[in-house]
């Protein structure tokens, strides 16, 4: 499948509440975001339009010829370091090397400063696609925050 990345604009709102709210639905949805579908499904208008406007971070998102989206990675910047955040691949689209073009987008974003990103302890197939390309543990760990018992985990791409 052939996919034009893009980042998200504000005209882009609706999808973008469409995408996330199927991947806070997705059965693996428990151990990849701490967002509640719950709460993501009140959000007015105006916080989507701010999400897909870019206006505190990008998303990125992988758009095949028809206009239908396929998936999604967010980025941010803080203290000389780029988060990514709010990975999803549609289920029809994993497999197909979507998730590894919207990172190698959003690693492109950081323009140099080192990436890092969460990873949830039971989500071992996340884990092994972020390893490929390169990231790796830093030690640091969150305790989940709907299951004290478990952790997300810390991972980096160091520049160089």
């Amino acid at each position: 499948m052939v996919y034009r990345i893009r980042q998200t604009h504000r005209d882009d709102w609706e999808k973008l509440r469409e995408l996330r709210l199927a991947a806070l639905q997705d059965p693996v949805a428990p151990v990849a975001f701490f967002e509640p579908y719950e709460e993501a499904v009140r959000l007015a208008r105006d916080e989507w339009e701010r999400r897909a406007a870019g206006q505190r971070s990008v998303i990125f998102i992988g758009e095949t010829e028809n206009g239908t989206w396929g998936g999604m990675v967010g980025a941010f910047a803080r203290r000389r370091l780029v988060y990514v955040v709010g990975v999803y691949m549609l289920p029809d689209h994993r497999g197909t090397g979507l998730a590894a073009a919207l990172m190698r987008a959003a690693i492109d974003w950081a323009d140099g400063l080192e990436v890092r990103l969460r990873v949830h302890e039971n989500n071992k197939r996340a884990a092994r696609f972020y390893e490929s390309l390169g990231f790796r543990p830093t030690g640091g760990a969150d305790r989940d925050p709907r299951d004290s018992s478990l952790r997300a985990y810390e991972l980096a791409l160091r520049p160089g």
